[in-house]
């Protein structure tokens, strides 16, 4: 089963720009400062997208353990419920059954 998060999306449409495909063949020199230009800026954008995966990151793991916490207290707690019930049920040395309240309706 895949991951939600590992779908594939648009960023990862191979484009002329990033399979550096080119209409017309062209000389190594010509373009270099252009190129330059566009890979920073293309590493710029890289480095802000880490930056907020790292961030989003941070957060969902601080959240997934306050849930782990939280689960552990609601555990602990129906387990405690269980134990008081299970003493209950030995002192008074009869197994109560919870009945259904009946309410009669008239239409």
């Amino acid at each position: 089963m895949k991951e939600p998060g590992a779908r594939r999306g648009v960023e990862h449409i191979r484009t002329a720009r990033s399979g550096s495909l080119r209409s017309v063949p062209r000389k190594q020199d010509d373009y270099s400062y252009l190129d330059l230009y566009i890979l920073d800026k293309e590493r710029e954008r890289l480095e802000n997208e880490l930056s907020y995966v790292g961030k989003r990151g941070g957060r969902a793991s601080k959240r997934l353990e306050e849930i782990k916490l939280k689960m552990e207290d609601l555990k602990r707690k129906l387990e405690d419920a269980k134990n008081e019930e299970e003493v209950k049920e030995t002192v008074n040395g009869t197994s109560r059954e919870k009945k259904w309240k009946v309410m009669k309706i008239d239409y």
